[in-house]
């Protein structure tokens, strides 16, 4: 039993040797030119016991060219600034096959845009484009390893975009023979937003009534690239009631910018039915997706405000000069009253209407207005005064009606 197991070790271990000699075997080709002589001797007796002489046969192959070629980045992902020039890229090629030979060099770039080329590094020079580089690269021996440097600028406002440059290295001797390997150029990214207007608008705005207003804030991006951005209003008090986001109703909504651009938002509300001088603030954040601690804040003051008209009414001689005030008057005597309305409030009032039933004890006569804009309806002594426009605040519009007392 315990042979057995010594055996088995034993028979594992060689297999891990065998295996170890032919990887090593694979990789350490025999050189180019190499001539490899094959020799066999035979031996041989009689019947009798008598020896001979050895005889000896042999026969020679040469070792033909087999290419080989090893691409390696010097690094997988890199992070340059955007903007930034003269950043560089290390690949370093070796030959691998089992003799000298040259290579030519290509590249890829998965997504444009992103970097720029400006050239090909190798030794001291650099070369303005692949075609000089490769006319330039010498041939390598057996094993030999070149580095390859590619110089690049990276173009402004791609911050945080990634793009994937590959070099292909390819035998000149055996073109069906290659190798390749990729380096990720992510342009660090700096993130940063700018909501305006900061204030200083004092907004002023009568309830709505089914009207809704609109406020204009613009949002820039201040970062080095391309951001996704949520957009949130919101008030603090309980006078605004936001309608819509940039035409999405509700109270957020998403935008994307490029780096640097700037875009104009509306937001839609509407002001409830509360008592003038009520205020409230309306803010518009903008919140990166890709790093939500970066954001900013524009916001505007609101005030509501409401027209508020007061109505007197004086009784003048027929001169309109002399105030009646407590004295008397007599039958057929005519007296002139003097209507006058004032906006007391904070916003224009429309439709401003006087309704005035005369007393039956005197007669309509006529009517003077103070300006146009007046236009008067009689139906015996019902007198209805509509002025056209609005009354602005702190204005006063006044008209006379003569009378007879009966």
């Amino acid at each position: 039993m315990h042979s057995k197991l010594l055996q088995r070790v034993w028979a594992l271990a060689l297999a891990g040797v065998v295996a170890v000699l032919a990887t090593t075997a694979a990789q350490a080709q025999t050189p180019e030119g190499t001539v490899i002589t094959n020799q066999a001797t035979v031996n041989w007796t009689d019947a009798n016991s008598n020896t001979y002489a050895p005889v000896n046969a042999s026969v020679n192959v040469t070792v033909g060219f087999q290419a080989g070629v090893d691409v390696v980045a010097a690094a997988a992902t890199v992070n340059p600034t955007s903007p930034s020039t003269g950043d560089t890229l290390f690949f370093n090629v070796q030959n691998i096959g089992n003799g000298a030979d040259t290579v030519t060099i290509s590249e890829g770039i998965s997504v444009g845009g992103i970097i720029t080329v400006t050239g090909y590094r190798y030794g001291a020079t650099t070369y303005a484009s692949l075609a000089a580089l490769n006319a330039a690269l010498p041939e390598q021996a057996l094993g030999n390893t070149i580095t390859i440097k590619v110089v690049y600028d990276v173009i402004a406002g791609q911050g945080g975009q990634s793009t994937v440059y590959t070099l292909t290295a390819t035998s000149r001797r055996d073109g069906g023979v290659s190798d390749a390997d990729a380096t990720t150029v992510t342009p660090s990214e700096s993130i940063a937003v700018a909501v305006t207007p900061d204030g200083g608008q004092n907004l002023q705005r009568l309830p709505s009534n089914g009207t809704n207003y609109t406020f204009t804030f613009a949002v820039q991006n201040n970062g080095d690239g391309p951001e996704d951005f949520d957009l949130l209003a919101s008030n603090p008090g309980a006078v605004i009631t936001i309608v819509s986001v940039n035409g999405d109703a509700g109270d957020s909504t998403q935008i994307s910018l490029a780096s640097g651009a700037s875009t104009n938002i509306d937001v839609i509300y509407s002001v409830g039915d509360v008592a003038a001088g009520s205020v409230d603030t309306l803010f518009l954040r903008a919140r990166s997706v890709s790093l939500p601690a970066t954001f900013d804040d524009g916001f505007a003051d609101l005030t509501v405000i409401r027209p508020s008209v007061s109505i007197t009414k004086a009784a003048y001689r027929d001169d309109q000069l002399t105030p009646i005030g407590a004295g008397t008057v007599v039958p057929g005597e005519f007296i002139q009253y003097l209507i006058t309305v004032t906006n007391n409030g904070d916003a224009d009032a429309s439709t401003v209407h006087i309704d005035d039933l005369l007393p039956g004890q005197v007669t309509y006569d006529s009517n003077t207005p103070d300006a146009a804009g007046w236009t008067f309806t009689i139906n015996v002594n019902d007198v209805d005064a509509d002025l056209a426009g609005t009354l602005a605040p702190s204005a006063s519009r006044f008209f006379w009606l003569r009378v007879q007392i009966n």
